[in-house]
């Protein structure tokens, strides 16, 4: 369900270059419901413990998280909360056991989160049925200009009662060697993205609705870029650009409610496979499009009409150079004042 949007201007007054794709001041697409903590006043947290008091509490906070924090798993329910990472600000959980890994998971019941230009670093992949860098289950929710490096079951996961997400301006990226020799049988776990942990998982309305806009499977990505089921998705102007042997982006089941995904504008520069079905394994149906993509292959499957929301783009060629962008693409590359000021001051221009 759609609700009026509140405009953050106190905290996002972009500039007007490209302001529409690379600094936007509201979310587009299916998690354009979120406002977080809207105009509260923001407060700044160091460490983890200020990080998850301000989390629990039951107001609206906007937080700005400054400087490295070291993480333990943290699972809890969050509502109406907006994260901001200060230039440089990353949460980091470098521990390779099965309880103890993973940094933050959004619990069921989480509702209304904005989470904006953090960086999430793990220890690297490694197969035991882990946690991931975050975990999602959380409804009307929009991650925005952030870094996941080396989850290690994964690096940003959707399931359980998670719905209507926007995912904008994200990079997914594995640094470090995968470790292998898991009780789960992958020695290269380097799976970035789940959506839906079963093909029997699903949310109140049986469809993840989740959109991927302007983001970037880098470096060291091997598998799930996204992994989808029971999903409505859309991707686009996304990038992907991994060399990794044996590579697959599009994993596409149909488990007990059918998938389907619409993939626009977007590039597939290097990776080995860009989709596979898995109905021999989830059941269901499938149906992808891809609509003026680069290295696509054909659709398949079922019908899958363009989304009825409104978003805007950017020019298929255009795709690699802005989204790499170091200064100025995906990634936790926002320029964010010590008062929450955020600013795009990027030559870019459509």
């Amino acid at each position: 369900m759609k609700t009026k949007l509140i405009l953050l201007a106190l905290l996002v007054p972009c500039s007007f270059l490209f302001s529409q794709n690379y600094c936007m001041s509201n979310p587009e697409g299916f998690g354009a419901a979120a406002t977080g903590g809207g105009n509260a006043v923001p407060v700044t947290v160091t460490n983890l413990a200020d990080l998850t008091a301000k989390l629990k509490l039951k107001t609206p906070q906007v937080i700005l998280v400054s400087g490295t924090i070291n993480c333990s798993y943290t699972s809890l329910a969050v509502n109406d909360k907006t994260i901001i990472g200060l230039p440089g600000a990353r949460l980091v959980n470098l521990d390779q056991t099965a309880v103890g890994s993973g940094i933050l998971s959004l619990k069921s019941g989480s509702n209304n989160i904005i989470i904006r230009n953090l960086i999430f670093e793990g220890p690297g992949s490694y197969d035991v049925d882990g946690h991931d860098n975050l975990t999602s289950e959380a409804t009307n929710i929009w991650v925005d200009h952030c870094e996941f490096q080396d989850g290690m079951d994964g690096n940003f996961d959707n399931k359980g009662d998670a719905d209507n997400v926007t995912i904008s301006w994200c990079k997914f990226t594995y640094l470090k060697t995968p470790k292998s020799g898991g009780t789960g049988g992958a020695d290269d776990h380097r799976f970035s993205n789940l959506i839906g942990s079963s093909k029997t998982d699903a949310p109140a309305d049986g469809h993840y609705s989740i959109t991927f806009k302007n983001c970037y499977w880098a470096k060291g990505c091997k598998q799930r870029m996204p992994r989808v089921r029971n999903a409505e998705i859309h991707i686009l102007n996304c990038l992907y650009n991994t060399s990794e042997s044996g590579s697959v982006a599009i994993g596409l089941g149909g488990g007990t409610k059918n998938s389907t995904c619409y993939v626009e504008g977007s590039d597939f520069v290097n990776v080995d496979k860009v989709f596979k079905e898995y109905t021999s394994t989830d059941g269901g149906e499938v149906g992808i499009a891809f609509d003026h993509c680069r290295k696509s292959p054909m659709d398949f499957g079922t019908k899958v009409n363009k989304p009825s929301y409104a978003y805007t783009t950017i020019p298929l060629g255009k795709v690699e150079e802005f989204v790499s962008n170091t200064s100025c693409g995906a990634g936790a590359t926002l320029q964010v004042s010590s008062t929450g000021l955020i600013n795009a001051n990027c030559t870019n221009k459509i």
